[in-house]
């Protein structure tokens, strides 16, 4: 990619930065202030590269009341938190302490409660395991505030009975599915670690993303609270944001939710995987388990967990297309993808909350992160994803 920019000032050519036309960058960016303008979120944080080089990063709006947003903010990841637990959890598979077809009841015998006695390692990464698939509340077992305890929340998941046939159904089942994960990692750690320890020393400190953390202490000037705006709130989901403010703070640890980050370190996460697993300095993974991982591992089954909100907005079915990196892959066909509709095949990303995305389209060597402060709840978000992805594709250019 030859970067034109300098040739192209003071001339009526589009101005070109590290293979990224500015014209586009600049309508990605009003398309991001006009979702502030109009209420939808209060702020964000966004990066855009190819080739692993940065060419666009900026800051928009606030982070938190009267905090103008910056760089270094540090959002709770929600959900895009999976694919630092299932990264880890292919990288133990990489070093042979279990495989994809492992049974989860060989390492959690209790797991094996209520006909899940089968499901394996790959099912749970796929959400196809059959597992408790509430995101919240909790078990009946479970206090709300013992969700941030992973031995007690692998316990109370893996006993209770399986919610479907295991791998008839694809159903979203975040904690119930990657915390039980994120214990066998724990069972099965040569080091005897914390979760947490597992996290920081296998994983972050090696790729260098030194502000990124399981729970965040909330007098951490830089943490991003939970939100939502006047627009789009009501007592329900203040209560939640309340509610997982509290639960998310330290020393709790949830695989699926409670990773701290910033819009940068996320972006060295997208990079290793972008590079297939290895960056040069750190190999997290090999390439052929990273290639593996990123491919669409639930063919053309939909995402039935959506099914409420696709019925009372009027829209297609939701397919899978789950990755076995705690996200999604784009897959083949036109349809709701937080990827953009013009992103390749082999385009993978994660999403998190209402809130965070990081996608990687390997054909176009783009990377784009996005991270905002303000929930924009159910599939709403990825529509909203869909259309900053398109235009993020839209800027690259040979």
């Amino acid at each position: 990619m030859k970067d034109v920019s300098e040739e192209a000032r003071g001339t009526d050519l589009p101005i070109r930065k590290g293979g990224l036309d500015t014209d586009a960058l600049g309508r990605l960016d009003a398309c991001i202030q006009r979702y502030i303008d109009n209420g939808d979120h209060f702020g964000a944080s966004i990066v855009v590269a190819r080739g692993g080089v940065v060419a666009h990063r900026r800051s928009f709006g606030t982070s938190a009341p009267g905090r103008p947003a910056a760089e270094d903010d540090l959002f709770c990841a929600m959900s895009l938190t999976k694919s630092f637990t299932a990264a880890l959890v292919l990288r133990a598979i990489d070093q042979g302490r279990f495989t994809l077809d492992t049974r989860v009841a060989e390492i959690v015998p209790v797991f094996a409660s209520g006909g899940k006695q089968n499901v394996t390692v790959r099912q749970l990464l796929n959400h196809t395991g059959g597992a408790y698939a509430s995101i919240l509340p909790a078990p009946p077992s479970l206090q709300p505030m013992e969700l941030g305890d992973l031995a007690k929340t692998s316990a109370a998941f893996s006993a209770m009975p399986a919610a479907y046939a295991p791998g008839t159904r694809c159903v979203y089942s975040p904690l119930a599915g990657i915390g039980v994960l994120g214990h066998m990692l724990v069972l099965t750690d040569p080091a005897k670690r914390s979760f947490r320890d597992i996290a920081r020393e296998d994983l972050f400190e090696p790729l260098g993303m030194v502000d990124t953390r399981f729970g965040g202490p909330k007098n951490e000037p830089r943490r991003v609270p939970m939100s939502y705006t006047p627009k789009l709130s009501n007592p329900g989901p203040e209560a939640l944001a309340k509610y997982l403010d509290a639960l998310f703070d330290e020393p709790s640890e949830v695989p699926a939710g409670n990773a701290f980050t910033t819009v940068d370190d996320v972006f060295r996460f997208a990079e290793v995987l972008r590079l297939r697993g290895d960056n040069g300095k750190f190999r997290l993974m090999s390439q052929a388990l990273c290639d593996y991982g990123t491919q669409n591992h639930t063919g053309d089954m939909k995402s039935a967990a959506w099914d409420f909100y696709t019925e009372a907005h009027g829209l297609p079915e939701f397919p899978a297309n789950f990755s076995l990196l705690g996200g999604y892959s784009r897959g083949t066909g036109h349809h709701m993808t937080g990827a953009g509709c013009t992103a390749s095949a082999r385009a993978f990303y994660a999403v998190g909350g209402g809130s965070t995305m990081y996608m990687v389209d390997p054909a176009r060597d783009l990377t784009f992160v996005f991270l905002s402060a303000g929930f924009i709840d159910g599939l709403a978000h990825l529509q909203r994803l869909c259309r900053l992805s398109d235009l993020a594709l839209a800027a690259c250019v040979d």
